[in-house]
């Protein structure tokens, strides 16, 4: 956000806590406070029910009064801001507008305060209409954790853990109410932009990135581009930027200019896994005119798309054929998926004007991805990257695009099978002991004859 930690020597976190590893926030406040005990600035931490994130850093509107008189004057506690609102929260408003935030400074003045909470949020339309107000205050004055006893932190647990778990459902139920009640439009949610914090990345979404980011290394390594390429992921466990380097050296005269390439949303790596080509995904997003539908980022788009088409020859080669038996069917499998894939419509605006041109990729074999993963991965990472890869595209033809789906039907038959197993034998160990019992009592009968 471009400013020093060390202006804000303290900070306040007004939130709802995690309990039993779960918590949903609407909206954080973080009060910022300068080295005079002033309340300097605020972070609001906004979260939707799609796990997306976006922090909103404001200063406040500052002060009309001149110098001299501000000075006089005890500070009034008062925070106010106004931004554009570019986040997608509720489905019943779309992304344009205007937020206003009207807070108190809880510890006003400098840092002395009782802690009592009071915040406005006003949300106006693209077109000044008044959509929304929201306001978080305290009815009753604060208590110091610290200074809780063992039976009063029980009963504050008591009282308020319930809170962050009926929150999304309080928030579905009044959803049902706009939609079925008030007829209000549905806006359908729009990708994030590149200041947002995606969703959390599904696992097969990671294995995939951790593929995809091996393979940057390698092109860079082996391409004669000369800028080096600032690759910033999305998947926590990686680290959040890394700058990769070409192994050619730079001409004295040449410029290298950083290629920056933010990926937006783990749904990048999704969409790439149903491409053959990966340079054709980048053009058709880049193409795209829309900033709702597009996963990633870069600085220099034409720099990019040439480093990806310049990738080595190697790339194109067909898998190497593996030793295992199953793993070579499963890779057949993935080339019939692909073969019968859904075409690529890209959307062009080099006249101006909206032109679809649809190209048939179901002819390739295998993605330059594929190859990779065959030719360069070690074999756990091989079959993780087939198994995530084979998910998504046979969830894109028979599971409407959602690998969800395909989990909760493998869950289903797990649990099924299971079942038909211990059903199996406890017939099988009652048949047992039937025939263990006949033995037995014609042996009695016998010995009674006898």
């Amino acid at each position: 956000m471009g400013e020093a930690i060390d202006d804000y020597s303290t900070a306040y976190l007004v939130t709802a806590p995690r309990f039993l590893g779960y918590s949903f926030n609407p909206v954080s406040f973080w009060y910022l406070y300068n080295d005079q005990k002033e309340l300097g600035a605020m972070i609001l931490e906004v979260n939707n029910t799609f796990d997306e994130r976006r922090l909103y850093f404001l200063k406040g509107t500052p002060s009309v009064k001149p110098e001299e008189e501000r000075l006089k004057d005890p500070p009034s506690g008062r925070f106010k801001d106004t931004w554009p609102k570019d986040f997608h929260v509720s489905p019943f408003n779309s992304r344009k507008g205007s937020y206003k935030l009207t807070a108190y400074d809880p510890f006003s003045p400098h840092l002395c305060g009782t802690g009592m909470i009071d915040n406005t949020i006003n949300l106006t339309s693209s077109k000044s209409h008044a959509k929304l107000v929201a306001r978080v205050f305290s009815t009753k004055a604060s208590s110091d954790p610290a200074t809780f006893g063992y039976w009063a932190g029980l009963r504050f647990v008591a009282a308020w853990w319930w809170v962050g778990f009926v929150t999304f459902p309080r928030i579905v139920r009044e959803a049902g109410k706009l939609f079925f009640r008030r007829k209000l439009h549905v806006w359908y949610r729009p990708e994030v932009l590149k200041d947002t914090i995606g969703r959390r990345a599904t696992n097969d979404e990671a294995i995939i990135a951790s593929t995809f980011k091996s393979f940057l290394r390698y092109i860079i390594t082996n391409s004669k581009t000369e800028q080096p390429l600032n690759y910033i992921s999305c998947i926590p466990s990686s680290p959040a930027s890394e700058i990769l380097n070409p192994n050619i050296t730079a001409h004295p005269n040449s410029s290298r200019e950083v290629i920056d390439f933010k990926i937006i949303t783990p749904l990048f790596f999704t969409r790439l896994a149903r491409h053959s080509h990966i340079s054709e995904f980048l053009s058709n997003e880049i193409l795209t005119n829309d900033d709702k539908d597009r996963t990633f980022y870069t600085s220099h788009p034409k720099l990019l798309l040439q480093l990806f088409a310049d990738s080595p020859t190697t790339l194109s080669r067909p898998p190497k054929e593996d030793s295992s038996i199953s793993r070579r069917l499963r890779w057949r499998f993935l080339h019939w998926l692909r073969s019968h894939g859904p075409t690529t419509t890209v959307q062009s605006d080099e006249t101006h004007q909206q032109q679809h041109i649809k190209t048939d990729v179901r002819h390739f074999s295998f993605s330059q991805l594929d190859c990779f993963a065959t030719n360069h991965e070690s074999p756990i990472g091989k079959t993780q990257y087939l198994n995530a890869v084979t998910k998504i595209l046979l969830a894109d033809l028979i599971a409407f695009g959602h690998p969800e789906i395909l989990d909760a039907a493998h869950y289903v038959l797990k649990v099924l099978a299971s079942y038909l197993f211990v059903m199996g034998v406890k017939e099988r160990w009652n048949a047992v002991l039937g025939e263990e019992w006949k033995v037995q009592a014609c042996e009695w009968c016998d010995f009674e004859a006898g």
